[in-house]
């Protein structure tokens, strides 16, 4: 009977629940998409050149952990709250508490037993959906992925089952211990607000030294790669209780300097607000410093994987000066080549006997050879030509690329226009181009690529030009770019669920007060104001921070990344867009909830 009564609850009550039914089912898709990664091995090692990831992952199996319970944790006391007038309206009519305790218990592990199954589903299809839009627009080559992965999912269904059965027992404990009365007036109870100058200024000092401490500890792991093993656990305990400390401290005493400014605290409902983000802070606290350790994880992700992804071009264009590279094209080729941007474009005519190829010197003073070098310390690639290939060890490696294989062993000799005319051999045609952008151009590339291995098989495996580098190089640092963008969506949606989802939950018990000030006079433009001050305040905190943590963060990527800091203004734009989509939408869910 109490059983059905509880889930009898869960049904009547669907609408009040639907915010926590999507907060829970969206933390452990989540987890799930996650899990994928972190616990496929075989992934790990096959797509990342790198000792240290299947460690990172591991602490970042660990962090998830702690967010995701502190997720849990105020779910739990969201749940909690809205039921118990309830539960103190059946203990007055005679319930026993030991079986309000057993309702209470079948109700908390059944809405998250229902939720992780739903949650970990969508966490499949998700996986599956995000994965495959990732490798298709950035062409990638990753290996031994999987959407649906076995011990992801084991993993995701133990901890969540775990975790929800201790919050099923906490809550039963926690209504055995309340009186009747303080379950039926809880809400109308004043709440203390302890203020202890002394205290802050002790957390924001603590604070400052801790986040200076990880910030170091970041800096110093990329400039010697060998301490990252203890850099990393170093970072992410200083940095989480940094943030904490730095979100409580600060953020109260710019409150109060706020409010001490009567010229503004007295505008409009300036001290309304002040005084709303003052009640809520240290509610707030660990959520903002969970949300600004998930910024600075999805960004830096996505600001990494953009960094391999920049990596990848930089390596190529160190590898081949041309894009293409053609011997004796045909009218389909050159049918082809007419689809590209096309910088430069260089014909060479060579002979060869049974030693040497022989080219004509007056062609490269018409058309000076390009080539490409890559600096092996910096991984910085020049790029340069040259009229005379003998003077020039680059040009002449370039030239060798592009004969067939078994012309490369030859040595190439370069000699006047009568010398080349009284060789007895036959003529061989090579055409060279360089467009505009090897990535925008990069269809037409692999199509002519594609169709001159099949002129010539012996082309297949011996590579030579640009595309098969290319091939090459992306199989190389595809799993880490997709670890990077997979891993920041994933957080993203994380990090914006949480903080949506905590700010909607306190939503009901601002009707009150926002309907006081209607009545009271106030207009409805002046009371959207002020909800858009208060949720951007909510919102800014965390997103300050963790672009801090990013930009530091970017340090320990500083020898393995090229130029890890180039074009970080597009992930950054990316992320910021997608940022204020989700403070829009609250904000717009909040006001549905609060104004008449």
């Amino acid at each position: 009977m109490l059983n059905k009564l509880a889930l009898s609850g869960i049904k009547h009550r669907i609408r009040d629940y639907s915010v926590l039914f999507s907060g829970l089912m969206i933390a452990s898709a989540i987890f799930y998409m996650f899990m994928s990664l972190a616990t496929n091995q075989t992934f790990l090692s096959s797509n990342s050149p790198a000792a240290a990831t299947s460690f990172i992952f591991g602490f970042g199996i660990v962090l998830l952990a702690i967010i995701t319970i502190v997720y849990v944790n105020y779910a739990n006391t969201f749940l909690l709250s809205m039921r118990q007038k309830e539960y103190g309206m059946f203990m007055m009519l005679g319930a026993k508490s030991s079986k309000i305790s057993r309702m209470i218990f079948v109700e908390t592990f059944a809405i998250g037993a229902i939720s992780t199954v739903i949650g970990t589903l969508i966490g499949i299809l998700a996986t599956g959906f995000v994965s495959k839009w990732i490798i298709s627009v950035l062409d990638m080559q990753v290996k031994h992925f999987n959407s649906f992965y076995l011990p992801a999912l084991l993993w995701t269904f133990v901890f969540f089952i775990v975790i929800f059965m201790f919050s099923a027992i906490r809550n039963s404990v926690s209504l055995r211990r309340s009186k009747v009365l303080t379950l039926l007036k809880r809400d109308s109870q004043p709440v203390k607000i302890k203020r202890n100058g002394v205290l802050k200024a002790i957390q924001a000092v603590l604070g400052l030294i801790l986040l200076i401490i990880g910030y170091l500890s970041m800096w110093y792991a990329g400039q010697n790669p060998g301490f990252i093993y203890l850099g990393i656990p170093i970072a992410l305990v200083t940095i989480v209780g940094g943030t904490y400390f730095t979100i409580n401290s600060f953020v109260t005493a710019v409150i109060v300097m706020l409010k001490k400014n009567t010229k503004y605290s007295q505008k409009g409902l300036n001290n309304f607000t002040l005084s709303q983000l003052s009640f809520r802070i240290n509610d707030y606290t660990k959520i903002l410093s969970m949300v600004s350790i998930m910024f600075a994880l999805a960004l830096g992700a996505i600001t990494v994987g953009l960094g391999f992804n920049n990596q990848i071009d930089n390596v190529v264009n160190g590898q081949n000066y041309y894009d293409v590279q053609l011997t004796n094209p045909d009218a389909s080729q050159q049918k082809r080549l007419k689809s590209l941007n096309i910088d430069k474009k260089d014909v060479y005519n060579f002979k060869a006997d049974d030693k040497n190829v022989y080219y004509r010197a007056s062609e490269f003073k018409k058309q000076p050879l390009g080539f490409s070098q890559i600096d092996t310390q910096t991984m910085i690639s020049k790029l340069g030509t040259s009229s005379d290939p003998s003077k020039s060890e680059n040009a002449r490696y370039e030239l060798m690329n592009t004969r067939m294989p078994n012309q490369r062993t030859k040595e190439a000799k370069f000699v006047s226009d009568k010398a080349y005319s009284a060789i007895n051999a036959k003529e061989t045609t090579t055409v060279l181009v360089k467009t505009n952008s090897f990535k925008d151009n990069l269809a037409g590339i692999k199509a002519i690529s594609k169709a001159e291995v099949k002129r010539y098989p012996v082309l297949k495996n011996a590579g030579g030009d640009k595309y098969s580098s290319y091939t090459l190089i992306n199989g190389f640092f595809s799993g880490l770019e997709f670890m990077g963008f997979f891993l920041g969506i994933a957080f993203l949606a994380m990090l914006a669920s949480c903080l949506m989802f905590k700010i909607l939950s306190g939503a009901n018990g601002d009707v009150k007060r926002y309907n006081m000030l209607y009545k009271i006079g106030t207009k409805q433009k002046v009371l959207r104001s002020a909800i858009n001050k208060e949720i951007a305040v909510l919102f800014s905190v965390p997103a300050v921070l963790g672009i801090v943590h990013v930009l530091i963060g970017l340090q320990m990527f500083i020898k393995i990344l090229y130029k890890p800091y180039a074009h970080i203004e597009i992930p950054f734009a990316i992320f910021i867009v997608l940022y204020l989509g989700y403070y829009f939408l609250t904000r717009y869910l909040y006001k549905k909830i609060v104004l008449k």
